[in-house]
């Protein structure tokens, strides 16, 4: 199972966004994503493209997901 993240989906307020997912791939990453948006009223990646990225999780680390700076 690889860990994907995105910040920069569609949100409700046009402040920063962040997501986790769990998936084997990337296409079935952006599906889940999909899905979680639509089900949020949100646009998926059809509508309103995004960026999806495969995080290492091979040792420790941390990652900021999104760090407030626009």
């Amino acid at each position: 199972m690889k860990t994907f993240i995105c910040t920069d989906h569609d949100g409700v307020w046009p402040v920063g966004v962040a997501s986790v997912i769990f998936a084997n791939d990337e296409a079935e990453a952006r599906r889940l994503l999909d899905e979680a948006l639509v089900a949020s009223h949100l646009q998926p990646s059809s509508q309103e493209p995004y960026t999806l990225q495969c995080v290492e999780s091979s040792s420790p680390k941390a990652i900021i997901l999104n760090d407030g700076n626009y």
